[in-house]
C-alpha cells in the first residue's frame, strides 16, 4: 500500500514528503469542492425538514380547531352538589342537574381482634367484579394458624386484586383493650349492573374465608361493612347511572365531579349549571393557530430575504419551492367559507396581516364576531371541505405528503444529489490514492538510484585516494 512507502529525501536532501503532500492536495481539490457542495445540499435538506415540521404544527393547530372547536366555555354558576370543568367541545348552555346518590366502593371488615390474637388457619379468596384473586390456577391465600392481621393484609395486597387491605387499630372502652380490624375496600367505586342496575352491588367485592378446623386462632367473621353504590343523578330530567363520581360522558365536553348526594329515599336538590362562552380562552385557542402560521411564515421570509451577503448555497434563497410555499400560505388568508353569515374569512374573525406577512388578532373585530355569531366563528374552521381546517389540511398534504408533495420532492432531489456526490467523491478519492502511491513510488525510486550512485561515487573516490597514496 502507498501508506507503507516513504520518500524521505534523506539522500537527495529534498523534502519529498512535503512535495507529495502539496501535489496530493492539488489533486484533491475537486473532492474538497464536492464535499462543500454536499454540505450545502445537506443544509438545504435540513431547512426543508424544518419547513415541513412547521407545516405539520400548523396543520395540527387547524385540525384541533376543526375537530374540537374554537369556542371555549366557562362555568358561570355556583354549585354545591357537583363541580363542572369545561373542556374540549364544551358549549355555552344551561342545565338542571340533580345528584341523588354518590358512587361508593364496597367494603368488608373483620371482627375485632384483641392485641396478640391471630387468625384461625384456612384459606381466603377474593372476587372483585367477577374476577377471582388469586387468579386460577393459583391456589387461594393460605392462612396459617395465628397469622397476624397485618400479614393477612399483606397477602391480600400481593394477589394484585384492585383493593386496599389495611389494619385499623383502636381502643375498645368495653373491654378496656386495644383491638384491631382487617378492612378490605374496593379501589373502584360502584358496581357492574346486573338484572337491576340499582340493586345489584353484591358482585362488586366478595371475601370467601374457609377455615380448616385445625387451628386455634380466631375466626375473622368477615362481613359487608359498606355495599357498593352507583352514582345516581339527572340532567334536565334525564336519569343517569354511573359507577364513578367523575362523569365525562353526560354533557359534551364537560367533566362533572359529583360531591353530595341525598339521603335515600329522598332525591337531591336540582341546581342550575350555567356555561357561558369564555372569550379569553377562545382567543387563546385562535392564537395557537396564529402562532403556528407565523412559525412557518417567519422561516419562509427568512429564506426569501436575499441580500448581497446571502450565501445561496447554504440557504433556500431564491428557491422556487419556497416562493410557492409563501403563495400557498397566503391563500389561507383569502379562503372564503361559503354559506356562513358574517364570518367567512379569517379577516372576519379578526385575524389581520402585518407588513412582514405575520398574523395577529385584532381584539375589536374578534370580540364583535364572537358576540354576533359564535357558531359561525366555530364553523369557520369546522365546516367540512371548505372550512379553514380542511383547507389547511389539504394544503399541507400537497406540500409534504410522502408521494408527490412539493417539499418532499425537493428533499428527495437534493438527497439524490447528496448520494451521487458520495459516489463521485469515492471515485475521486481512489484516483487521488493511486496518484499519491505513484508519487511515493517514483520518489522512492529516485532516492534509491541516488543512494546507489552515491555509494558508487564513494567507492571510486576511496580507490583513487588509495592509489594516490601508494604511488
Amino acid at each position: 500500500m502507498a501508506g507503507s512507502i516513504t520518500a524521505s529525501g534523506l539522500v537527495s536532501n529534498i523534502d519529498t514528503a512535503s512535495i507529495v503532500d502539496q501535489l496530493v492536495a492539488l489533486e484533491s481539490r475537486p473532492i474538497t469542492l464536492l464535499q462543500k457542495q454536499q454540505s450545502a445540499f445537506k443544509t438545504q435538506v435540513s431547512l426543508l425538514g424544518d419547513l415541513a415540521a412547521k407545516l405539520a404544527s400548523l396543520q395540527s393547530a387547524a385540525q384541533d380547531l376543526g375537530t374540537s372547536g374554537i369556542l371555549a366555555a366557562k362555568v358561570a354558576s355556583s354549585n354545591t352538589a357537583f363541580t363542572a370543568t369545561p373542556g374540549t367541545g364544551a358549549l355555552a348552555g344551561s342545565y338542571s342537574v340533580r345528584v341523588d346518590q354518590l358512587a361508593q366502593p364496597a367494603k368488608w371488615m373483620s371482627a375485632a381482634f384483641a392485641d396478640g390474637t391471630g387468625m384461625a388457619s384456612g384459606t381466603l379468596q377474593l372476587t372483585v367484579k367477577g374476577t377471582t384473586y388469586p387468579a386460577a390456577p393459583a391456589a387461594p391465600i393460605t392462612i396459617t394458624d395465628g397469622m397476624s392481621l397485618q400479614d393477612v393484609a399483606y397477602a391480600i395486597r400481593q394477589t394484585g386484586a384492585p383493593v386496599s387491605a389495611t389494619v385499623l387499630s383502636t381502643w375498645d372502652p368495653a373491654t378496656q383493650k386495644n383491638v384491631s380490624y382487617l378492612s378490605v375496600t374496593s379501589r373502584d367505586t360502584g358496581f357492574t349492573p346486573g338484572g337491576d342496575p340499582l340493586t345489584d352491588p353484591d358482585g362488586a367485592l366478595q371475601l370467601q374465608y374457609t377455615p380448616d378446623g385445625l387451628g386455634t386462632g380466631q375466626l375473622p367473621a368477615f362481613a359487608v361493612k359498606q355495599k357498593a353504590t352507583n352514582a345516581l343523578f339527572s340532567i334536565d330530567g334525564v336519569d343517569f347511572v354511573r359507577q364513578s363520581n367523575t362523569v365525562t360522558d353526560a354533557i359534551a365536553g364537560v367533566s362533572l365531579g359529583l360531591k353530595k348526594g341525598a339521603v335515600a329515599p329522598a332525591l337531591g336538590t336540582a341546581e342550575d349549571l350555567v356555561l357561558s362562552t369564555d372569550a379569553d380562552a377562545t382567543r387563546a385557542k385562535l392564537q395557537k393557530f396564529v402562532d403556528a402560521y407565523n412559525g412557518v411564515m417567519t422561516l419562509v421570509q427568512r429564506q426569501l430575504a436575499v441580500t448581497k451577503d446571502t450565501d445561496r448555497s447554504t440557504t433556500l434563497a431564491g428557491d422556487s419551492t419556497v416562493r410557492t410555499l409563501q403563495a400557498r400560505l397566503q391563500s389561507i388568508l383569502t379562503n372564503v367559507v361559503a354559506g356562513l353569515p358574517g364570518v367567512r374569512t379569517l379577516a372576519d374573525a379578526g385575524i389581520k396581516t402585518g407588513r412582514d406577512g405575520s398574523l395577529s388578532i385584532d381584539a375589536t373585530t374578534f370580540s364583535g364576531a364572537l358576540s354576533r355569531d359564535p357558531a359561525a366563528l366555530d364553523a369557520l374552521f369546522s365546516t367540512p371541505t371548505t372550512g379553514i381546517s380542511a383547507f389547511v389540511t389539504g394544503l399541507v398534504s400537497q406540500l409534504t405528503n410522502s408521494t408527490d408533495g412539493i417539499l418532499t420532492a425537493h428533499q428527495k432531489g437534493l438527497s439524490a444529489r447528496i448520494s451521487a456526490i458520495d459516489d463521485q467523491t469515492a471515485a475521486l478519492q481512489r484516483r487521488v490514492d493511486a496518484f499519491k502511491a505513484n508519487l511515493v513510488k517514483q520518489f522512492t525510486a529516485m532516492e534509491s538510484t541516488l543512494s546507489s550512485l552515491k555509494t558508487t561515487g564513494n567507492y571510486i573516490t576511496q580507490n583513487l585516494a588509495a592509489k594516490a597514496a601508494s604511488s
